[in-house]
């Protein structure tokens, strides 16, 4: 029999979080669970999404005895966390990437380190473009992938004249100017939300490839060791607490990114209570982050442990590197 688990106000109305399901569709478990719970249970289950091992479902879709299903009514306060213990081919990726980026910050040069940064920003852009296109947005890539390389343009522009915000600022005018561009000359592109959505994801895409370079160039190696530091700690905390269970992954990750930052700065003769403000601040952007991503993945307000995608796990990376350099400035 398939596992059935209910979240928020699903699982008070049926006054338990888990049950065996017999039927072999999940619209026969959803009728099933009208039938065992009643008419209240199914009146809440009409604005609920099901998920089974991680995956958005549809009503047609089969579930077997070893599947697992997760019936999620929208957000309204707090948050659930629906963790897929089956994609090991995402932490896969997710880890290559990491090795590539660490090797390139520690024994390449800045100039290849950017350059392998911009090729793992682009990966993203592209894997979360593509997603959002079955979760309804429909994003343009062509602006976001624009805004990633002009991120490094104007990181290399600001290093020179030794002023880290300035390519920022450049960087995040240049994400806007770009989305604006492309909607003037793309019919699909005029829609209000895909408007938004591509200028959002563009404005982070560029700003964490501004950030993350510009301390490579200017702060070091050391610097930006922090901050890679912090993200696979974050990501490794999130992983194992989704299969111990003894906390939230969302909280897990967020206390390895702030213990991260403090014990690498603390190795490598930094500043730890500056690290202690930056690893902050970096944990709630993972948060923001991968809440975003999951928006932008599924098309709706569900705060998921894994989106559907390659790389869901660099949503809250990608945002945590752009918060990072301007919060080191100002800690500084």
């Amino acid at each position: 029999m398939a596992r059935v688990r209910l979240f928020a106000n699903l699982r008070e109305l049926a006054g338990t979080a888990a049950y065996e399901a017999e039927a072999s569709t999940v619209e026969g478990v959803l009728a099933e669970a009208v039938e065992r719970f009643g008419p209240t249970f199914a009146a809440g289950l009409e604005t609920a999404k099901v998920w089974v091992n991680g995956d958005p479902a549809e009503p047609t879709d089969r579930v077997g005895p070893n599947d697992e299903l997760a019936v999620i009514p929208p957000v309204s306060g707090g948050f659930e966390t629906l963790v897929d213990r089956g994609a090991s081919w995402q932490a896969v990726g997710i880890g290559v990437l990491s090795v590539l980026l660490v090797v390139a910050n520690v024994w390449l040069s800045s100039a290849w380190f950017i350059a392998v940064l911009v090729g793992v920003m682009a990966l993203w852009a592209v894997d979360l473009a593509y997603e959002t296109r079955s979760g309804g947005l429909g994003v343009q890539l062509p602006p976001i992938l624009a805004s990633v390389v002009m991120g490094a343009v104007a990181a290399a522009w600001s290093a020179a004249n030794g002023d880290g915000f300035m390519g920022l600022g450049v960087a995040a005018v240049f994400a806007v100017f770009a989305s604006m561009v492309w909607s003037l000359a793309v019919p699909e592109g005029r829609d209000f939300v895909v408007l938004a959505s591509t200028t959002v994801i563009a404005f982070v895409a560029a700003v964490a490839v501004a950030s993350i370079s510009v301390a490579s160039l200017l702060a070091g190696a050391t610097v930006v060791g922090v901050f890679l530091v912090q993200a696979v700690v974050a990501g490794l905390s999130t992983w194992l607490a989704a299969r111990v269970a003894i906390l939230d992954p969302f909280i897990a990750g967020s206390l390895g990114a702030v213990a991260a930052g403090a014990i690498a700065a603390q190795v490598w003769g930094l500043d730890v209570v500056v690290y202690l403000l930056v690893g902050a601040a970096v944990a709630l952007a993972l948060i923001a982050g991968r809440g975003f991503g999951g928006m932008c993945r599924t098309g709706e307000t569900y705060l998921v442990d894994r989106p559907p995608g390659w790389l869901p796990d660099l949503d809250g990376a990608a945002v945590a590197a752009a918060v990072f350099l301007p919060i080191l400035l100002l800690a500084t």
